[in-house]
């Protein structure tokens, strides 16, 4: 099996793996607010969204232009097409799956981030360049870690049934930018045991020094970079990285 295969293989197995804990963890990682008021801001025609995963983004952006969700994990695509709006396709996010018809694309959660070679990621920019209409927006939600920081706060989800404890720790691999991700899931579920589950990969962050070359590399041209999802500029000690971009031919500022 190829490198190539490895990961996508490597990327399905984890999720399946945790999907269980995951449904209940993605409804606190949507930030749905941020994704809708893009949308609704620029105006877009088509919308695709990368690793879609079970579907809440795209379902919710389909309410203001047709939307499209792509992902290589089976079994959440499944769930997401189950009553949903919006259209779900199995696809690597390293190949155009698609002519370039869409206004927005955007990537949650930084989908990239298990593209672990930086040639894997690259052809993925490459691929959102070419499906990227004419004036187009992509939209990175990219994972960022700073070195001195290991382990995380717990987060309590609270459900239906009970509270999702979640334990996190990234811990740098070698000097460069890869990470391995390690987390511990505790489902607190009232009347019955806690179901446990721990879980790891490895996974490639952005470098806000590289980041920029590397867009422009790949025929994408960055217009802003934010630190939250309430749009302050981006900075060291920020707690996220959103990247704002355009296609390299493309012209004009950012709308307000």
């Amino acid at each position: 099996m190829s490198d190539e295969a490895d990961e996508v293989s490597d990327a399905r197995a984890y999720y399946r793996k945790i999907l269980p804990f995951y449904r209940k963890e993605a409804v606190s990682r949507a930030h749905l607010d941020f994704w809708r008021a893009m949308a609704r801001r620029l105006r877009p025609r088509r919308i695709l969204e990368i690793g879609s995963g079970l579907g809440r983004i795209t379902a919710e952006l389909s309410r203001v232009a047709p939307s499209v969700g792509i992902d290589v994990s089976i079994e959440m695509l499944s769930e997401a097409a189950r009553g949903s709006r919006g259209l779900f396709v199995a696809a690597d996010a390293r190949r155009p799956a698609f002519r370039p018809v869409f206004d927005l694309i955007l990537a949650p959660g930084d989908p990239f981030s298990h593209l672990t070679r930086l040639e894997d990621r690259r052809r993925a920019l490459r691929a959102v360049a070419r499906q990227l209409a004419p004036g187009g927006r992509f939209v990175l939600e990219g994972l960022y870690r700073r070195r001195h920081e290991v382990a995380y706060p717990r987060r309590r989800i609270r459900h239906d049934a009970g509270v999702l404890e979640i334990e996190e720790t990234w811990l740098p691999v070698g000097a460069g930018d890869l990470w391995h991700a390690r987390y511990r899931y505790v489902d607190r579920r009232r009347g019955g045991a806690p179901a446990i589950l721990s879980a790891a990969f490895v996974a490639r962050a952005w470098s806000p020094r590289t980041l920029r070359g590397e867009f422009s590399a790949c025929g994408l041209r960055v217009l802003r970079v934010l630190g939250d999802f309430d749009g302050r500029p981006f900075r060291e000690d920020a707690k996220r990285l959103i990247v704002l971009a355009v296609t390299a031919t493309a012209s004009g500022p950012e709308p307000d």
